[in-house]
């Protein structure tokens, strides 16, 4: 078979080769990465002609409004003006002079020289008019000529009836030549006397408003009533009408269907005029050049993945050609160092490799259950030396002579310490496992009282408080022997009478806790920071204390480093040593555990 046949049978055998999983998933990933960075260029550059159209259009129509509102402010600064001249023009619509009587000139040349003055070098102003209420005098300045023939009756009379200061209408002249008008009310004595126009140059307008984002857009101008101030179409349809009159209370961006196309509709409103600014934009026309993108992002993507295929095939055949290398030379490790084989399933490399895994875990298994045998012997051994240092063995032979000679003698205060010493030492040497009920630690504690009892006298008393259902927990062997030697040595031994040692004995949370507390001459915390690190408890006595480390170490080393010996004292009041272990769940377990220390 040719090497190129088998390097593509190689590919297609997915469940064995290794090879061919790589390049499957390296060709799967590399596909969804194309196709997701695809979408997500093709996404942002259409979101980014969308914002900037719709940046363009805020922007021209911002500075559209800025422009037109200067117009507008200059205009109502110029009826301002007239409104409150009370020579020129108040005095003048009061007079009722007859227009053909030398008074009604000289009112004319007055008023008009003084709207003349107003509107001179205001190329924006075709226009600025001042009629009298009722409308029989009319003053004016500008282009186009009006007199009581020409003049708009109904456009005065909007001004008067109108609530607010100045209103916006749009009007044509004999319909050719449109412009807007601003109107506003003369009042004297709150007694409307006139009105005064001011008719805007509309080119000026259009130039403003004259904003093509893209073919086909419309921008319209509506005033705060409603009525249309500006449009690049001569009248909107329908659809646009009403949906101009949705627009024109507010400003914002959305997007509606209008002749059955989508538009992007911008709509913004001006605070000094009140106007509504709306631009109506065709989103055919405004992602035109998103198609083009889009066919141009798939052609690239095919010729990128044709290349990544063509590269993962080099990049798989290079990579499993080391795995097969490495492959073949731990087979001859494997012949020569390990003896366990596993029956694996799988027939890739993987394995391959998980056969030789198992191998060696069994063989870390070995070593782990070697260790364990270790830590018990030193355990073992540890316990051995402790008791070493009491156990010659002409001790039971002598104490049992000296008990039967105090018995003959009558003696009963030696016969009771002997006995107590021959029961604590058989105990002690003659038990060698490592685990025992806590009701025979306690009989060790109490028989070495009993000893003591006589070398104190009644200095100290020993008070018990043990749960029943704790007498047959396993505790370590002489855990509790040596707190209490060490609550008689350091802490009641010093005191003339009243000494008191309690040991007790209860369950907490899973727990056995054991305590061993005295009403000795107690400790500082830097010594009892010593005691927990170097065993050793020094007072203005003696010193001692290292059966105190001996059984925190074997409690750890049994139980782990969560468990020991906490101590709790305060100087001239009490010390309290308290030792936590873990409560065994199943009996089996513990026998076993008792069984294995040493049983």
């Amino acid at each position: 078979m040719p090497i190129w046949l088998r390097r593509v049978a190689l590919l297609l055998s997915f469940r064995r080769s290794i090879q061919g999983k790589i390049f499957i998933v390296f060709s799967l990933v590399i596909l969804s990465a194309l196709v997701l960075v695809s979408l997500v260029i093709y996404y942002n550059l259409t979101n980014n002609i969308k914002r900037n159209a719709i940046q363009y259009v805020t922007d021209s129509v911002r500075r559209a409004d800025e422009n037109v509102n200067v117009l507008v402010q200059d205009a109502s600064k110029l009826m301002a003006l007239v409104v409150t001249n009370q020579e020129s023009v108040i005095n003048v619509l009061q007079s009722g002079s007859s227009e053909v009587s030398l008074e009604g000139f000289r009112d004319q040349r007055k008023i008009e020289s003084f709207l003349s003055y107003l509107i001179a070098y205001k190329s924006q102003i075709n226009r600025i008019s001042v009629v009298s209420v009722p409308a029989d005098r009319i003053f004016y300045e500008g282009f186009p000529y009006v007199d009581r023939t020409l003049l708009n009756h109904e456009l005065v009379s909007q001004i008067v009836a109108a609530p607010a200061e100045k209103i916006f209408i749009r009007q044509n002249f004999n319909g050719r030549e449109e412009t807007v008008t601003i109107g506003r009310k003369i009042v004297h004595n709150r007694q409307t006397i006139g009105v005064v126009m001011i008719d805007l140059n509309y080119g000026i307008l259009s130039n403003n408003y004259n904003i093509q984002p893209s073919e086909d857009s419309r921008i319209y101008v509506m005033s705060d009533s409603g009525e249309l101030i500006y449009g690049s179409s001569s009248k909107a349809n329908g659809e646009e009408a009403a949906l101009l009159k949705e627009q024109t209370r507010g400003s914002g961006v959305r997007e509606a269907k209008l002749g059955g196309r989508s538009h992007l509709i911008v709509s913004s409103r001006s605070d000094s005029t009140g106007w509504t600014t709306v631009g109506m934009i065709p989103l055919q026309a405004l992602m035109k050049d998103s198609v083009t993108l889009r066919s141009q992002i798939i052609q690239v993507v095919a010729l990128v993945y044709m290349a990544v295929l063509l590269v993962s095939i080099a990049v798989a055949s290079h990579i499993t050609r080391n795995l097969r290398r490495l492959h073949s030379a731990m087979r001859w490790v494997q012949e020569g160092n390990f003896f366990v084989t596993a029956d694996i399933s799988a027939k890739d490399e993987v394995g391959q490799f998980y056969r030789m895994f198992q191998k060696m875990l069994e063989r870390l298994r070995e070593l782990m259950e070697d260790i364990k045998l270790r830590e018990r012997l030193k355990r073992e051994a540890e316990l051995t030396a402790l008791q070493a240092q009491i156990r010659p063995h002409f001790l039971y032979n002598s104490l049992n002579t000296i008990k039967y000679m105090a018995a003959l003698n009558g003696t009963r205060n030696i016969e009771e310490v002997s006995g107590s010493l021959i029961e604590l030492l058989r105990g002690v040497l003659g038990n060698t496992k490592e685990f025992i009920p806590l009701r025979e630690e306690l009989s060790y504690v109490q028989s070495y009282v009993t000893i003591q009892r006589y070398k104190y006298a009644d200095r100290f008393r020993i008070h018990f408080e043990i749960d029943p259902h704790m007498l047959d927990i396993p505790v370590l062997k002489l855990t509790l022997q040596p707190l209490v030697e060490n609550a008689l040595t350091h802490g009641v031994g010093s005191l003339l009478e009243g000494g008191s040692i309690m040991v007790k004995a209860y369950a907490d949370g899973g727990e056995l806790v054991l305590e061993v507390g005295d009403n000795g001459i107690g400790m500082t915390q830097e010594e009892m920071d010593a005691a927990m690190r170097t065993g050793t408890i020094q007072d203005q006595f003696r010193k001692g204390g290292m059966g105190l480390r001996n059984v925190n170490e074997r409690i750890r080393m049994v139980y782990g480093q969560a468990y020991g010996v906490r101590l709790y004292s305060r100087p001239d009041a009490f010390t309290k040593a308290e030792i936590r272990i873990p409560i065994p769940t199943d009996r089996g377990e513990i026998t076993h555990a008792e069984r294995t220390a040493g049983g």
